[in-house]
């Protein structure tokens, strides 16, 4: 019994790190890719009446809160998302659960995502840009949106232990 726990641990961890991973490198890859070609091409393209690929750069956080032109504020900010990730790792190492795993690994990839692009240009990329009309949502990038299904997954998951229960 106990080596089946260990194996569904080693699991869960391997999935949520893969899941981590994978979120960073497309992210990174994306953002790098898609600044160069919108630069060349303008900075607008339409994709669907209601998505286009805008650029733009976040100094702050979401919807831009806590935005700073100060030098020591992208280290701040890149601090505090290292800082939540390494406690998710630490989690992670422990979960036996691959809905858990996967959740973890969506935040922590675009946390660190945004992180490490925040470090590199002082700012945060972003580049997708829904709209309803005249109405804009902020611009954001693949990290924003595996932070909000990591998010959705986790309160997912917690409504659906509770209605176990």
């Amino acid at each position: 019994m106990m080596s089946d726990d260990k194996s569904e641990m080693v699991r869960s961890y391997s999935l949520g790190l893969a899941i981590c991973v994978m979120i960073v490198v497309v992210d990174l890859g994306s953002k790098m890719l898609l600044e160069s070609w919108l630069l060349r091409s303008g900075q607008l393209v339409e994709l669907l009446p209601f998505l286009d690929l805008r650029l733009g750069y976040n100094r702050g956080v979401s919807f831009s809160l806590l935005s700073s032109q100060s030098p020591w504020m992208p280290w701040v900010l890149a601090g505090f998302a290292v800082a939540v990730s390494a406690y998710l790792y630490l989690r992670l190492k422990w979960t036996q659960s691959h809905l858990e795993a996967s959740w973890i690994g969506l935040i922590m990839g675009g946390a660190l995502g945004n992180a490490i692009d925040r470090l590199i240009d002082g700012a945060v990329t972003d580049f997708l840009d829904m709209h309803v009309g005249a109405f804009h949502w902020p611009t954001f990038n693949v990290a924003d949106i595996a932070i909000v299904l990591g998010v959705g997954l986790a309160l997912w998951a917690t409504i659906s232990s509770e209605t176990k229960s």
